[in-house]
C-alpha cells in the first residue's frame, strides 16, 4: 500500500481511525499535530484513562505493547496503543520479529501508532516503514515547500481570528525560519498582540523573533551592500544574544554558498527556482534563493570564491587552534569586507 497523503489521512481520521499507523517524517510538527489528532479520534474521551495506552521510547516493553494491542476496549467501540519514538535502531531480529507480529495482529477495534516526533532511526526503519506500508498505513510527512509553509500560516492566522496576505506571510516566514514548530510558536504570539484585524510587516517585526538564519543573512546583506559599520553592529548584536559561534559561522557559510549557487545559476540563464530539482532544502526554503539572487550580482565569482576560502580557514581555525571564537569571526568578518569593496 503506498504512503498515506495528508488528505487521506483526514479522512481516516474523520471516518474510521483504526489501524496500524507509522507516522514519521522530516516535518516533525504535522507529525505531531496528526498523532495527536489520530490518537484522540480513537478514543472516546469519556473511557480515555482505559482505552488510551503511551510508551515512550526506552521505557516501552514489546511484551507490554502486544498486551494491550490484544486487549479489549473498555466501554468502548475502540482503544489506541501510541508507541513514541521506539528505539529500532538497537533491535536484533528476535525484536523486529515481535514488532511485525503486533502489526499484523493488530485487531480491528485498535488503532495503534507508531510514531516519531523526534527523529527517524537510521537502523531498521526501511524495515519498520516496509511493514506498515504492507500491514497498515505508513505517513511520511516529507518536507513542506515554501509554497506550502506560507499557505498553512495563512490558515492558522484565520483559524485565530486574522488576516494574513502572501506578501505579510512570506516575510514572515522569511525572518522566522521554515521550522512549522517555531512557526507556530510565533503565530500564536502574533495573533495574540497584533492589534489590527490584517497583519502587517511591522507587527512581525515588533512582535516576532528572527531566526539565526535571518539576522546573519540580513549582516550578509550588510557586507555585500557595502554597510559594514552595520554588519559589524549586528554581528556584536549576536554576541550579545550569546549566539553560539559555531552556529554562526555555520549560517555564514550557509550563506554564501546560497549566494554562489545563486550566482552560478544566474549566470547560466536559469531562474534561481531552478536549484530546487538538485538541493531538497531549496523546495522548503526557496525564499532563501530569492535573496540570494538578488545579492550575487554585487560579488564577482572570484569574490565569492575568496569569501568561502575565508570562512573556510575561519572554520578550521575555530576548530583546530584555541584561538577565541569571537576574535576568528570578528577577522573573518573584516575580511569578507575587504572583498566585498
Amino acid at each position: 500500500m503506498p504512503a498515506l497523503t495528508e488528505e487521506l489521512l483526514k479522512a481516516r481520521i474523520k471516518e474510521n481511525p483504526v489501524g496500524a499507523y507509522l507516522i514519521c517524517g522530516e516535518e516533525s510538527y504535522l507529525v505531531k499535530v496528526y498523532t495527536e489528532k489520530l490518537s484522540q479520534a480513537a478514543v472516546d474521551e469519556s473511557f480515555k484513562d482505559f482505552n488510551l495506552r503511551v510508551y515512550n521510547g526506552d521505557d516501552a516493553e514489546l511484551s507490554d505493547i502486544y498486551d494491550a494491542v490484544m486487549s479489549v476496549p473498555m466501554m468502548a467501540e475502540s482503544k489506541c496503543v501510541l508507541v513514541k519514538d521506539l528505539p529500532v535502531e538497537s533491535f536484533g531480529d528476535s525484536e523486529m520479529d515481535t514488532i511485525a507480529m503486533i502489526v499484523k495482529d493488530n485487531p480491528e477495534d485498535n488503532c495503534l501508532i507508531f510514531t516519531y516526533p523526534s527523529s527517524n532511526p537510521k537502523k531498521n526503519f526501511k524495515e519498520l516503514k516496509k511493514l506498515f506500508s504492507d500491514y497498515g498505513y505508513l505517513v511520511d510527512f516529507t518536507a513542506k515547500t515554501g509554497g506550502e509553509i506560507t499557505k498553512i500560516i495563512e490558515n492558522g492566522a484565520k483559524k485565530r481570528g486574522k488576516v494574513m496576505d502572501r506578501t505579510v506571510s512570506t516575510y514572515f516566514v522569511t525572518n522566522v525560519g521554515s521550522d512549522l514548530n517555531m512557526l507556530t510558536n510565533e503565530l500564536d504570539k502574533l495573533c495574540a498582540y497584533a492589534k489590527g484585524e490584517n497583519i502587517t510587516k511591522s507587527d512581525v517585526d515588533e512582535i516576532c523573533i528572527k531566526s539565526l538564519e535571518t539576522k546573519v543573512f540580513d549582516m550578509i546583506n550588510d557586507l555585500v551592500s557595502g554597510r559594514f559599520d552595520a554588519a559589524f553592529h549586528k554581528l556584536n548584536l549576536l554576541f550579545a544574544n550569546r549566539e553560539d559561534e559555531y552556529m554562526i559561522l555555520g549560517a555564514m557559510i550557509s550563506q554564501y554558498v546560497d549566494i554562489y549557487r545563486a550566482k552560478a545559476v544566474k549566470t547560466a540563464g536559469e531562474p534561481s527556482a531552478v536549484l530546487g530539482q538538485f538541493y531538497e532544502s531549496y523546495k522548503k526554503s526557496s525564499f532563501k534563493l530569492d535573496k540570494a539572487a538578488r545579492y550575487c550580482s554585487n560579488l564577482s565569482f572570484g569574490a565569492i570564491n575568496q569569501c568561502l576560502e575565508i570562512l573556510e580557514n575561519a572554520d578550521t581555525e575555530m576548530k583546530s587552534t584555541t584561538t577565541e571564537h569571537r576574535l576568528v569571526l570578528e577577522r573573518a568578518l573584516v575580511n569578507l569586507a575587504r572583498v566585498s569593496r
